[in-house]
């Protein structure tokens, strides 16, 4: 898609989705916050950001587990709750929540995964406390992640040239010699392989994050508890510790970027908004 002429029509779908997320976390004591530009969107836009195309959400790992058992039963018929335990032919560690007889083509277009308007839902886990250790599990969860994207599919229509082809072709190669149900049982494993639910870690990472291990690494002081900020015409938790998330994200985040650099990074090819 070429202009941003869809992104009202498409904010207006994401909003339903959210606040359905809202409904069943508020009904259902279960903290969640928003991340990433969507928190920029809420502080520095009162909502989104106007050239943003998606919606960001974190919870804690338990918080999370709660979210998809209670979602599965409660959420409204609309909506279609996207895990790689809802639909096999999904490849990300994370949920979505998708907006039924709707549309959108993106990085899962040679997939058969759903594709409806979506909001992400992210799980938060422990970063573990030794600096050979946190190499270890973000080279770990990368490979397997990767591994799993190859084996779905996800990205085959991409152009890919000298060796990122070849990667691809070994990643998809490997594949082969795991059911998709057993990578799935380990990347969950990597991922949650540090959380000790009798101990509260310094810092949590979102390991399916787009800005990298690395960076998505936070201090779970941050997120420990969360305060109601405008966004649109509702309300919406952000985490009390929002100042500082955004300082390490963005920097001067109240700035917005020249012109020129203002764009989204999903370079979707086709919405369909159904009856919306």
């Amino acid at each position: 898609m070429d202009n941003f002429d869809y992104l009202p029509k498409l904010h207006s779908c994401e909003i339903l989705i959210v606040k359905e997320v809202k409904r069943i976390c508020d009904k259902n004591g279960i903290k969640y916050f928003m991340i990433a530009g969507t928190l920029l969107g809420a502080v520095r836009h009162k909502g989104f950001i106007p050239w943003d195309d998606d919606m960001d959400i974190g919870m804690l790992r338990e918080d999370y587990e709660r979210f998809l058992k209670i979602a599965k039963e409660e959420i409204g018929e609309n909506f279609f709750l996207q895990t790689t335990e809802t639909d096999l032919a999904y490849g990300l560690n994370f949920a979505k929540i998708r907006l039924k007889n709707t549309f959108i083509e993106e990085a899962a277009a040679s997939t058969k995964a759903q594709a409806g308007i979506s909001i992400d839902i992210f799980p938060f886990d422990a970063v573990p406390n030794d600096a050979k250790e946190i190499t270890k599990h973000k080279k770990r969860t990368y490979f397997l992640r990767r591994l799993l994207l190859a084996k779905q599919n996800y990205n085959a229509r991409g152009k890919k040239k000298g060796v990122k082809r070849i990667v691809y072709a070994g990643l998809k190669f490997i594949s082969l010699f795991y059911s998709r149900k057993k990578l799935c049982e380990k990347i969950d494993f990597e991922c949650e392989r540090y959380n000790n639910p009798n101990e509260k870690p310094l810092k949590i990472v979102n390991i399916g994050g787009a800005y990298g291990y690395d960076k998505e690494t936070i201090m779970r002081e941050w997120v420990d508890s969360t305060v109601e900020l405008p966004f649109e015409d509702f309300t919406l938790s952000a985490p009390a510790g929002y100042k500082e998330y955004l300082e390490y994200f963005y920097g001067d985040y109240m700035t917005p970027p020249p012109e020129d650099k203002r764009y989204n990074r999903h370079g979707l090819l086709k919405v369909d908004f159904g009856s919306y």
